[in-house]
């Protein structure tokens, strides 16, 4: 079967180790990456162009295109031009594109929601949507949408990121939900690793600050692995799963689902709900809790030679 993958945001980053993976494992890959600054200013075409020679390098075969794919037009236009160029149409979708603008949901103007909405969110359903048919009439396909711990539980300061994480995770089930039938895997990956975002969290508590201090121990070549293996033949069966990687652990997370029920078959009115429903489902209500206070500890980094780079 083809394994042509298309990885977006694959000039820097955890984009970037994915892609370099993917491309020893052999697969032709097209880096897609505008370059762009954090906040989705300045960008720069040379990016992608500088993974893909990498890739090249290496004895693999990358083609490097900078389309932003937040419209229908842009998406169908580059993967017209991965068929074009690799010989069959893309079967495999990396989604790692995504731009940050931090503030709190009442001070984010309306352009910094537009923008990392648009980024993280349209980018990856464009390209999905781009993709689909070929997928579904040739019966295979693998796509690894890179959310974030902050779309599956929240982050203060980061609404819109938050919200577009969120919603990739709905996108990540129906799609799976969809081509249930067929050799088609759609997974969430949560990861954390050191990159230019995690430099840009500002660290305004101890806890944080202590989090980020360790943050290079997880790199962004930890979780490539990972990401490669979901995107393979191997992982046939593995769809519609949240899971996390950083450093040297990856994990599975749970999903919603209801833990516990009370009824009436009088009908619900305040003062029942005040005496019963609130008594009986408090007790399973979630914490308010960041990503932050999920984990035991800092990444464990995984042990390298002195000779191995990340």
């Amino acid at each position: 079967m083809s394994q042509v993958s298309v990885v977006s945001g694959g000039g820097r980053g955890i984009g970037r180790a994915v892609a370099l993976a993917l491309g020893a494992a052999g697969h032709p890959v097209c880096v897609n990456d505008t370059g762009v600054a954090l906040d989705g200013s300045a960008p720069d075409p040379a990016t992608a162009e500088r993974c893909a020679e990498e890739i090249r390098a290496a004895g693999g075969r990358a083609l490097a295109l900078d389309v932003d794919a937040r419209t229908p037009k842009a998406a169908e236009q580059l993967v017209a031009r991965v068929a074009e160029w690799a010989g069959h149409p893309p079967t495999v979708l990396v989604h790692a594109a995504g731009t940050l603008r931090d503030a709190m949901a009442h001070k984010a103007s309306a352009d910094d929601w537009a923008e990392v909405l648009g980024s993280h969110l349209s980018v990856g359903v464009e390209l999905t949507r781009a993709m689909l048919p070929d997928v579904r009439a040739g019966g295979y396909g693998r796509i690894v949408y890179l959310g974030g711990a902050a779309g599956l539980v929240g982050s203060v300061g980061q609404a819109a990121y938050a919200t577009a994480k969120a919603a990739l995770f709905g996108l990540t089930r129906a799609v799976a939900l969809e081509l249930a039938s067929r050799d088609v895997c759609v997974n969430y990956v949560a990861p954390f690793a050191h990159t230019r975002m995690t430099e840009a969290i500002p660290p305004v508590t101890e806890q944080l600050r202590e989090y980020l201090r360790h943050a290079p121990r997880a790199t962004p070549a930890d979780v490539a692995p990972f990401v490669a293996w979901l995107c393979s033949p191997s992982a046939a069966g593995v769809s519609g799963q949240v899971f996390g990687a950083r450093g040297a652990e990856v994990s599975i997370w749970s999903q919603p689902r209801p833990v516990a029920a009370v009824v009436d078959t009088s009908g619900w009115d305040a003062a029942g709900l005040d005496a019963v429903a609130r008594p009986a489902l408090e007790p399973h209500l979630v914490p308010l809790e960041s990503e932050f206070d999920l984990f035991g500890g800092p990444p464990l980094a995984v042990e390298r030679s002195s000779g191995d780079q990340p």
